[in-house]
């Protein structure tokens, strides 16, 4: 049961991320999401009222939301881990990108092999 509760919450996170527009009519988060895909921030920032102000979320959502904020951030991450688009601009190579083509790169080799320890965790992924 707590897998169905999670993947439910997590549909109406990403919900929220993909289609929450700001007051101009612009994809707010999803605009988020593409200057953190580009390197150009590190970080996502859920405004409480926008989550009050969603159109298809109800204030259970919300209360629970700022009731349980730790349990709900990992929610949010994995959904931004769904709907995260990919880069739209170069960017030189840092430590972080060559780690994570090097790992990439050992996980096709050697799938079955491969340890678990060495899989690049997702909060890495998103910056």
């Amino acid at each position: 049961m707590p897998n169905f509760a999670f993947f439910s919450l997590r549909v109406l996170a990403k919900d929220f991320i993909s289609n929450f527009a700001d007051a101009n009519g612009e994809a707010k988060y999803m605009n988020i999401l593409q200057d953190l895909a580009n390197h150009k921030s590190r970080a996502v920032k859920i405004d409480f009222e926008d989550l009050l102000n969603y159109k298809d979320l109800d204030e259970e959502f919300f209360r629970r939301v700022t009731k349980n904020t730790r349990r709900y951030i990992g929610i949010f991450a994995a959904a931004t881990d769904e709907v995260m688009p990919a880069s739209t601009e170069p960017f030189p190579d840092d430590e972080r990108d060559i780690l994570m083509t090097q790992r990439s790169e050992d996980a096709t080799e050697n799938p079955d092999g491969s340890d678990p320890q060495q899989k690049m965790p997702a909060e890495i992924k998103r910056y």
